[in-house]
């Protein structure tokens, strides 16, 4: 009992030193212009000249431009191993189905940054083999790859959004069916 009292004592007087401190119910001081959490320093160029909030917003973008194409090459080596892979072996490794789910996310990001929507069941499912499918992915890939290389990089190109919705169903067929085999 004596325990509880001495407790309930202590954190009586812990709340009316807050209170009395003007600590609660307060915003914290926070300096005028706080560094951005995420590491982003887009917010740190409001205080640039123009000329040079240009010249970073170039650099930025063929930045983002150069990640965009590793990632375009990325895909498309994937799955020509994944498709050689299969023609070795005639199955898919569990190393195999890791890389299929990295072809899934790749194909994903490039559909995100050439504008489109993920539409599912682009492919007939029912109708295709796991062979058929495998080599569907990887020229998919590749046709993804050849129309980012020849366009320009302002030009969105319709093949390439049909393309990775694709590789996405296509790579969504081939571990569920992998899985189940």
């Amino acid at each position: 009992m004596e325990r509880r009292f001495f407790l309930l004592t202590i954190l009586m007087s812990l709340l009316m030193t807050l209170l009395a401190n003007g600590v609660c119910g307060q915003e914290p001081n926070l300096p005028p212009n706080p560094q951005p959490r995420s590491g982003d320093s887009r917010d740190q160029d409001i205080h640039l000249p123009d000329e040079m909030r240009s010249r970073m917003e170039i650099e930025r973008a063929e930045h983002d431009y150069q990640k965009f194409l590793e990632d375009v090459n990325k895909l498309n080596d994937l799955a020509s191993e994944v498709a050689k892979s299969y023609q070795e072996h005639n199955r898919l490794s569990a190393e195999e189905l890791k890389k299929v789910g990295l072809i899934e996310k790749l194909a994903k990001k490039v559909l995100n940054r050439a504008g489109g929507d993920e539409v599912g069941g682009a492919s007939k499912p029912g109708q295709l083999t796991m062979a058929d499918a495998v080599a569907q992915l990887s020229t998919d890939a590749a046709t993804i790859k050849k129309n980012i290389t020849t366009e320009t990089r302002y030009v969105v190109s319709a093949t390439v959004v049909a393309n990775s919705n694709e590789v996405i169903s296509l790579a969504q067929f081939i571990k569920r069916n992998q899985k189940a085999e």
